[in-house]
């Protein structure tokens, strides 16, 4: 720097200072980028070589037809996959699931399309099934191997910010939480314990490699805790006697928490990456119900939530004037007292003393929903409240009336004035927002299972084992997803499940006959969506009885009975799409208790 000087022979000393100030500035900001790329560069050249490591196991299978040897080449794929998932899952979410997604037909009902599964989990059911197809084999590693190329060479183009890693490295850990360890992405081979030990490896090395290149000291407490988490999961893999409780709450949350604390500096003057997001937190916020946005599914940054509009709402959801009659409100079918059910098999309106088609689901933690209704028909929840109130079953108003009774309300006028102090009239559309808003703070987690990973309480051992069979052997948590047991699937809770699970039209367990309710099929005429509904969350499910769509089981116990023989093609039908597993579970009467125990944990205090 010094040298350049000798080239500009009329600059005063101070001006020399200056200069000297901002170039060493701008040499200072270079090696940071320079970091930032050999970083990129590193991280970009891992990932190429596992990508390769996969690709080429998925070749040498073509060569091979004894069983062992392809579920060993198979095994190691997936080692490798799981240490590049964390940036293919961050990266290419519309093509995850054709790589590791479950074995069953996509259905985009945007374009009536059905697209075959494919991907590891085709590729294990392949593998681990009677005879093995060798040509269906080829067939699927083809695909696979097409698409592991496509990112590879997609990812060249990609700087891995570091907000990016933080937080693609946070939704790992949730993954394993919440879909590896429950069996949701090995649903034959069960390797989902050793799954979770080599998915916190990659972790590890990646966290190394990290402050390697950016030259950031190495938390010991973070690496040793990833370390008694790997020797957990591989002296404990048996995955239906795995303590996922366990594993969860003193060795995964931790990791999440350590982490996040190391990076506090680095995120320190990083953009914003909360915004607008379902969720952003870490795994121990999950857990205890913490960071959840219920404004994230809201349809326009306008209808946001507010004290204001909450409390307009909860007055409209309890307003019987604004059905045709003035004999029924939100609240006739959605009662507090029941968890915001009503009791019945299907609800009861009082306008033709008839019954709408289906049960009342509970409208608790709603707002963690992508869509509405159990047919998945109303993308948010004011388009949902909209079809109740035109419904000629239900309110039976349309807009233009409902409008016209609030404003004959002068109290209701003027808490309208403050909820939208901006709008200069009231339109059918702030009156539904209101009501959402108010749907929308129902988010209490104040359950019992919330207090236990908030370490307020503890667990009895039937709860404890209840949790562990519910996430495990039971195979609920691979549609009821953990903490908020419902389809929305997590990290990014950017889309609700629905399923073909074979409800009976009566409570019977021989030679059952379907529903006749075809669910998502009268809305699309795609086979694969006949009988296919929503999946609910079951918190409060102490409160919510009678269960299922058509409100055909009374008790818990009838609930996991049908589950347990395999949902409607284990009573005795014949559903080509069903998505259920049909396989009996095989629990003892102690797990089915456990089980139930557990479920009761997820009731509510106060809400």
């Amino acid at each position: 720097m010094v040298f350049l000087f000798s080239y500009i022979p009329t600059i005063s000393n101070k001006m020399k200072k200056v200069v000297i100030y901002i170039l060493s500035l701008v040499f200072f900001i270079a090696c940071l980028n320079m970091k930032q790329e050999s970083f990129d560069k590193a991280a970009l050249l891992s990932l190429d070589n596992n990508i390769d490591t996969i690709i080429g196991l998925l070749k040498n299978t073509d060569t091979l037809v004894e069983k062992d040897k392809l579920k060993a080449l198979f095994a190691a794929s997936r080692k490798s996959y799981k240490k590049v998932e964390p940036f293919v899952e961050y990266y290419f979410q519309g093509l995850t699931r054709r790589i590791n997604g479950p074995a069953l037909p996509e259905i985009k009902t945007d374009d009536n399309m059905i697209n075959d599964p494919s991907g590891f989990q085709v590729i294990e059911e392949i593998i681990y099934s009677d005879t093995v197809d060798l040509e269906d084999l080829k067939k699927q590693t083809k695909i696979l191997t097409t698409d592991l190329l496509f990112i590879k060479n997609t990812m060249k183009e990609m700087p891995i910010q570091e907000h990016h890693f933080y937080e693609l490295i946070q939704h790992q850990i949730i993954r394993i939480a919440a879909l590896g360890i429950t069996g949701f992405d090995s649903p034959v081979s069960f390797q989902s314990i050793q799954e979770a030990a080599f998915t916190l490896d990659g972790i590890n090395e990646w966290y190394l490699l990290y402050c390697n290149i950016k030259g950031k000291k190495v938390n010991q407490q973070l690496t040793s805790l990833f370390k008694n988490a790997i020797v957990y999961a591989q002296k404990n893999n048996n995955f239906n006697e795995f303590n996922r409780l366990e594993f969860i709450k003193n060795h995964l949350m931790p990791i999440s928490v350590c982490f996040e604390k190391d990076f506090t500096s680095d995120l320190a003057n990083m953009p914003d990456i909360n915004k607008n997001k379902v969720f952003y937190g870490t795994l121990s916020n999950l857990m205890q119900g913490k960071k959840l946005n219920p404004d994230a599914f809201s349809p326009f940054s306008e209808t946001a939530s507010t004290n204001e509009k909450k409390e307009l709402g909860k007055i409209l959801f309890n307003d019987a004037s604004l059905s045709k009659n003035n004999n029924i409100s939100c609240a006739s079918c959605h009662i507090a007292s029941k968890a915001f059910t009503d009791g019945k098999v299907t609800s009861v309106t009082n306008i033709h003393n008839n019954s709408v088609q289906r049960n009342s689901p509970t409208i608790l933690y709603a707002a963690f929903q992508k869509s509405f209704f159990y047919d998945l028909r109303s993308q948010d929840l004011e388009n949902q409240i909209e079809s109740v109130m035109k419904n000629p079953d239900e309110f039976d108003l349309t807009p233009k009336q409902i409008k016209k009774k609030i404003l004959a309300n002068p109290t209701l006028s003027n808490l309208f004035t403050k909820a939208y102090p901006t709008k200069k009239e009231i339109t059918p559309y702030e009156i539904r927002n209101a009501i959402a808003v108010y749907v929308r703070s129902l988010m209490p987690f104040n359950s019992k299972i919330d207090e236990y990973f908030r370490g307020e309480t503890t667990l009895s051992e039937s709860e404890s084992n209840g949790f562990n069979v519910f996430t495990g052997k039971a195979k609920c948590a691979t549609c009821h997803f953990i903490p908020v047991y419902n389809g929305t699937i997590p990290p990014w809770f950017n889309n609700t499940e629905s399923e073909v699970i074979g409800v009976p039209k009566t409570n019977i367990w021989k030679n059952a006959v379907v529903d006749e309710d075809l669910g998502r099929y009268n809305l699309n005429q795609l086979e694969p969506l006949k009988y296919s509904f929503k999946t609910p969350t079951i918190r409060n499910i102490e409160k919510t009885a009678p269960y299922m769509h058509n409100g055909v089981y009374n008790k818990l116990e009838e609930v996991v009975k049908f589950y347990e023989l395999g949902g409607g093609n284990g009573i005795g039908m014949n559903l080509t799409y069903q998505t259920l597993p049909f396989d009996n579970l095989q629990l003892t009467p102690k797990e089915k208790n456990d089980l139930i125990s557990f479920m009761l944990t997820l009731t509510d205090k106060k809400y």
